[in-house]
């Protein structure tokens, strides 16, 4: 694709996306969707932490219009209990509710086939993981403490492929992963940063 190309396609995604509620900044957004059409090494995503699909969609539409892979899509879909926020907004949510509503999103944009709910914790879905070093780009968003964004990465970070991508999301905003992006291993390279988010690249060996 063209400059010009991906800059329409975004332009046409974006109203789309919107409606969706979220925190992901719109221009953070449209960098999920080119590295997953353009800049991975494969079509191949998994996001951990969904919500109601806000950044899904940007990862998903840049997989359709790749043509090849998937988004794995991994949370429980109950929110995260250390932030007194998803509570809040919750509380009246049944217990399928915002699952329901995520894949709700998913069929409005017609992304169903592009995406893999995983509804189970970070931790059990890395060790069911049997696809090996098959991710292109890993996109952490789950819980934000410290321990938890350690967790994550150390868990699955070794199935992203050499010149793979990790985006973590919430850097600076939380200190949690904000933290751990200046203590990751010498095989990662910081790539880039959009809005509120931090690229690093798995090193080809």
């Amino acid at each position: 694709m063209e400059h010009k190309d991906i800059l329409a396609r975004l332009h046409e995604i974006r109203p789309l996306i919107e409606p969706i509620q979220g925190w992901l900044d719109p221009n953070a957004g449209g960098v999920l969707y080119q590295f997953a059409a353009l800049n991975a090494p494969n079509g191949h995503m998994v996001e951990l932490g969904s919500w109601k699909g806000r950044s899904t969609a940007w990862l998903a539409f840049g997989v359709k219009d790749r043509g090849t892979g998937s988004v794995v899509a991994v949370d429980t879909w109950a929110g995260t209990q250390t932030e007194t926020l998803h509570t809040r907004l919750l509380a009246s949510y049944g217990p399928d509710q915002l699952y329901e509503e995520f894949l709700g999103n998913l069929r409005r944009l017609g992304l169903e086939a592009q995406v893999e709910p995983w509804r189970m914790t970070t931790i059990e879905a890395a060790r069911r993981w049997d696809r090996g070093a098959s991710i292109g780009v890993l996109h952490i968003d789950a819980s934000h403490e410290y321990a938890d964004v350690r967790a994550d990465f150390e868990h699955w970070s070794p199935f992203v492929v050499p010149g793979g991508y990790i985006v973590f999301d919430d850097v600076p905003s939380f200190p949690g992963p904000t933290r751990l992006v200046t203590e990751l291993p010498r095989w990662y390279s910081y790539f880039a940063a959009s809005p509120n988010q931090w690229w690093v690249r798995k090193n080809p060996a």
